[in-house]
C-alpha cells in the first residue's frame, strides 16, 4: 500500500504543472505590420524637354496657264528641338496640351523644263512649331496617346525663271496648317520619361499669280511627315 501511495504522489506531481499551464492565458505576439501597397505612377503636372529626329516632306507646284506643267519636291533631313506641356489625369485616362519648337535641315531644289520652259524650283521648311491636344490612356508608367493640333512653319516653296520678261519669283516664306499623329511614353521615374513620336502635318495651299501680259497661276501645296524620340523632365 505504501507502494501504491508512492506511486499516485508522483503521477500528481508530473501532472500538476500541465493542469496549471493550461489555465494560463495564451499570449499572443505583435500583430504583423500592414503591408504597403505600391502608389499609382501619376502623370499629373508641367513638364520640359527636348527631341531629336527626321522630317520628311513633299512640296508641290502645279500650274494652270498654257506652259502646263506640275513639279514635285520630296526635302528631307534631320530636325530637333524642345516642347513643354502640361498634364492632367484622372483614373487612367490623361488629357493634355504640349507645344514644340523645331529646326530642320530639309531642303531639295531642281531647275528643268516645268511644261515647255525652264523654271527653278526649290522648297525648303528650316523651322516649324505646333500646339497639339495630347488625349492618352496610362498603363501605371506607359502611356500611348493621340495627338492633334495646329503647326506654324517657315516653309519655304517657290518656283523663279530669271529669264521671263518680268522674271518669274513666286513663293511662300510662312505657313499655318493642320497637324494630327500619335505616339507613346514612358516614365523612367518620377521625373524623367522618353516618349517616340509621329506627326503628318498639312500645310493650307497657296495660289499666286505672275502677269507677263496675261495672268497666270501657280498652286503650291505642301505637307510633311515627323519622326522623332524625346526626352521630357516633369516637376
Amino acid at each position: 500500500m505504501k507502494s501504491s501511495f508512492l506511486a499516485s504522489t508522483a503521477l500528481c506531481a508530473v501532472l500538476a504543472p500541465n493542469a496549471y499551464a493550461a489555465d494560463l492565458p495564451t499570449v499572443k505576439g505583435p500583430p504583423p505590420a500592414p503591408s504597403m501597397a505600391a502608389t499609382p505612377f501619376s502623370w499629373n503636372g508641367f513638364y520640359i524637354g527636348a527631341n531629336l529626329g527626321g522630317l520628311w516632306s513633299q512640296g508641290n507646284v502645279t500650274t494652270d496657264f498654257d506652259l502646263g506643267g506640275s513639279d514635285a519636291l520630296s526635302p528631307s533631313g534631320v530636325l530637333g528641338g524642345v516642347q513643354a506641356g502640361f498634364n492632367y489625369q484622372f483614373s487612367n485616362v490623361v488629357i493634355g496640351v504640349e507645344g514644340d519648337l523645331d529646326w530642320s535641315s530639309a531642303k531639295a531644289s531642281n531647275t528643268g523644263l516645268f511644261g515647255i520652259s525652264t523654271i527653278s524650283h526649290s522648297a525648303s521648311l528650316p523651322f516649324f512649331g505646333d500646339v497639339r491636344v495630347r488625349a492618352g490612356y496610362a498603363f501605371d508608367r506607359f502611356l500611348p496617346y493621340v495627338t492633334g493640333g495646329v503647326v506654324f512653319a517657315d516653309l519655304h516653296d517657290g518656283v523663279s525663271a530669271p529669264g521671263f520678261v518680268p522674271p518669274l519669283s513666286l513663293g511662300r516664306s510662312d505657313s499655318t496648317g493642320w497637324t494630327i499623329g500619335g505616339g507613346a511614353e514612358y516614365a523612367i521615374d518620377n521625373h524623367w520619361s522618353v516618349k517616340a513620336e509621329y506627326l503628318y502635318m498639312q500645310f493650307a495651299s497657296q495660289t499666286q499669280t505672275y502677269v507677263n501680259g496675261a495672268a497666270y497661276s501657280f498652286k503650291e501645296k505642301d505637307s510633311a511627315d515627323v519622326a522623332r524620340l524625346g526626352l521630357n523632365y516633369r516637376f
